[in-house]
This record gives structure tokens, C-alpha cells and sequence, in this order.
């Protein structure tokens, strides 16, 4: 999605990804980056809330990088929100190590802006 918030769109893109799955590593940095410029070229929606979903399916890999984009964030009032996607009923230690890097960049308080689902419950639980 282009920050529209249409369901349909980010339905789309979560079937997209899933379709597409990029192998390993989750480097997050460029694009919280990209997200703060976003949110701040969008100031004629004001009145709007500013909401970032945030999916991984594996640890960040750039985890002490996301300070200076989670103050940008902040600074846009952005609420932020992370979910781990499983891929097994069981939180495994790769779903484990997601959580620990994914969970700290989420807004505070981090546990009411964080889940650890599977693939399917992400629709009923997140959208």
C-alpha cells in the first residue's frame, strides 16, 4: 500500500509478499526512513492518524540503526506497530529473536503495539 489504508490494497500486498518471499534478513532501516518522509510529505492529511504496520518474518539484522528513523517517527507522531509472522503454531527460537529486535521499535507501550502470529490469523487479529 501507498499509506492509503484501504483493506482491498493491503490484502493485496500481504498476498504479494507471501507470493514473493525474499529468503533471509530483515534490514529495516532505509525503509523506516523512507516511511518518516512519507508521513511527513503528508502533513495536508493531518487530521488523520498515522499508523505504521511493521511484518517480519525473521530477525532484524539492523536493529541498532532504527534510533535516528524511530525519532523521525516520533517526531510525526506516527504509532508504530510490530507483528512477527510464525510460520509454525510453536514460537520457534527464529520467531523468538524477531520478537526481541522487532518489539523495541514498536510504539510505548511496546506489548499493546506488538503481536507474534501465524500467516492466517494476521487478518482477523491485525486488519
Amino acid at each position: 500500500g501507498h499509506l492509503s489504508g484501504d483493506l482491498a490494497e493491503l490484502l493485496t500486498d500481504l498476498d504479494w509478499h507471501e507470493a514473493n518471499y525474499m529468503g533471509d534478513g530483515t534490514m529495516i532501516e532505509k525503509g523506516l526512513t523512507m516511511v518518516g518522509d512519507m508521513f511527513d510529505a503528508a502533513h495536508q492529511h493531518a487530521l488523520r492518524p498515522r499508523i505504521l504496520l511493521i511484518f517480519t518474518d525473521g530477525q532484524l539484522f539492523d536493529p541498532n540503526a532504527l534510533a535516528p528513523a524511530r525519532k523521525v517517527l516520533d517526531a510525526e507522531d506516527v504509532t508504530t506497530f510490530g507483528i512477527v509472522i510464525r510460520k509454525q503454531q510453536s514460537h520457534t527460537k527464529a520467531d523468538l529473536d524477531a520478537e526481541k529486535t522487532l518489539k523495541p521499535i514498536t510504539s510505548d507501550p511496546h506489548d499493546d503495539h506488538f503481536q507474534n502470529l501465524m500467516l492466517d490469523e494476521i487478518q482477523d487479529n491485525v486488519l
